[in-house]
């Protein structure tokens, strides 16, 4: 039997046909009064909840990508199983290509798309900045663009023509995220490739070699010090600082060595990665669906526009919303116990950002979440969130004020604005957040 469908996109044919048959399997095992367990991505078959609901998980998250023998719901071990889309196909010189690849089709052709977008891109940012008369651009900072196109030339291999270093990075970071790796294994593989390849490859001998290749894309992060009672964050004026001004308190865990902060809130700024998301035709279009491609249909709510916070925030500032590239953002929060365990008393919460500009079945996608904070533990920031969200904030008036993008559907710089329209969140968080 298929199962390849559980690799395939939220709420495609594919993916719905495939709950559908899941469903239908089920419904031969069991009473429709039944629970069971939910294989879904986020229950891990650990929750044992009605059939309904298990549909809902399965069309909302997706079933685990692991679980392709549904043993625990009955079926046989003999049964043969399917677990990839295979696509074979010869070129003139035999070789084959697409071999097991479930990423999607036409992976090279699309990257190589994207890096021709990113070039015009870069380009035009370099004649913007020629364009300005006293300015100069910064030399001990490489734009984003540029590191794209140093990297999209770096040869994994002296004569390699089918991949580069960073082609064949993002593939296997890409599968990392796809199946699931984990990091020790993913090191162990790189180490491997690494032995096994020409000498003189280039390839990234481990996870973190390969993480160091994403921070320089702007994919990293910014840790910031804080009181470990939630006082200040130890950046600004307070950067140099060894003692809380407010408490005293120490900012190191052995205040000697000053090595080890007592707490790290991380930071993930925000408009490096909304800009990106102008940076190829493909996801410009996407994000201006809203106004470009969307039908609204009279009483009836498609899409967040249709609704009326978006509408009356629209009346209110009709100069952010003549220009449909402008993003309105949903801000969720909420904590979790990163240990799994129940007798661990810890609280972290991320923040996060969700571009609701999209199509409805793309703002529901993981993978458009961005993660703006994580707020350490031990337990819930409460009436000190607002500490935490200094960085957020400041990210969020430099949006509302606009800053510079390359729009790759015009080929030209326009402001990029962005603002919160709606806060996400449950009851406890709702006594939190929104009065910060």
């Amino acid at each position: 039997m298929d199962r390849s469908w559980v690799h395939s996109t939220l709420f495609s044919l594919e993916h719905k046909n495939g709950v559908a048959e899941f469903m239908s399997f089920i419904q031969s095992q069991f009473n429709e009064n039944v629970e069971i367990l939910c294989p879904g991505s986020r229950c891990l078959n650990q929750k044992y909840v009605k059939q309904d609901v298990v549909r809902k998980h399965l069309l909302m998250y997706g079933m685990e990508t692991t679980y392709t023998r549904w043993i625990h719901h009955g079926e046989s071990l003999d049964v043969n199983v399917i677990e990839h889309h295979i696509d074979i196909h010869e070129d003139d010189d035999g070789s084959t290509h697409g071999v097991g690849v479930t990423e999607g089709d036409n992976y090279g052709d699309r990257l190589e798309g994207i890096l021709g977008d990113l070039q015009n891109a870069a380009t035009q940012a370099r004649l913007d900045v020629e364009n300005e008369v006293g300015t100069e651009e910064p030399r001990d900072k490489e734009s984003f663009l540029k590191i794209v196109m140093r990297e999209a030339k770096h040869q994994l291999y002296p004569g390699c023509t089918k991949f580069s270093r960073f082609s064949f990075v993002v593939r296997l970071l890409h599968m990392k995220s796809l199946y699931r790796i984990s990091n020790s294994a993913f090191s162990a593989h790189m180490k491997l490739l690494a032995e096994a390849f020409l000498e003189f490859n280039t390839l990234p001998k481990s996870y973190d070699e390969a993480k160091v290749i994403l921070k320089e894309l702007g994919l990293g992060y910014e840790s910031i010090h804080l009181c470990y009672n939630n006082c200040v964050l130890f950046r600004k004026e307070y950067e140099k600082e060894d003692n809380c001004p407010v408490c005293g308190l120490s900012r190191w865990k052995d205040a000697e060595r000053k090595k080890i902060p007592q707490k790290v809130l991380r930071h993930f700024p925000l408009a490096p990665r909304l800009k990106r998301m102008f940076s190829t035709k493909e996801a410009s279009e996407a994000a201006q669906w809203h106004k470009l491609k969307r039908q609204p249909i009279e009483k009836n709510m498609s899409h967040p526009a249709d609704g009326e916070a978006w509408q009356d925030f629209d009346r209110e500032y009709p100069d952010f919303a003549k220009d449909g590239r402008n993003l309105r953002l949903g801000l969720a929060t909420d904590g979790f116990n990163p240990f799994s365990e129940k007798n661990t008393k810890y609280s972290m919460w991320p923040v996060l950002v969700v571009p609701y500009n999209l199509t409805p079945w793309e703002c529901m996608e993981e993978s458009n979440f961005m993660m703006a904070l994580l707020i350490p533990g031990l337990k819930s920031p409460g009436k000190d969130i607002d500490v935490f969200l200094q960085p957020l904030v400041e990210d969020l008036l430099e949006l509302w004020t606009g800053v510079d993008t390359y729009d790759a559907i015009t080929s030209q710089s326009f402001k990029l604005r962005a603002a919160v329209l709606w806060c996400i969140h449950d009851y406890p968080a709702l006594s939190t957040l929104p009065l910060r």
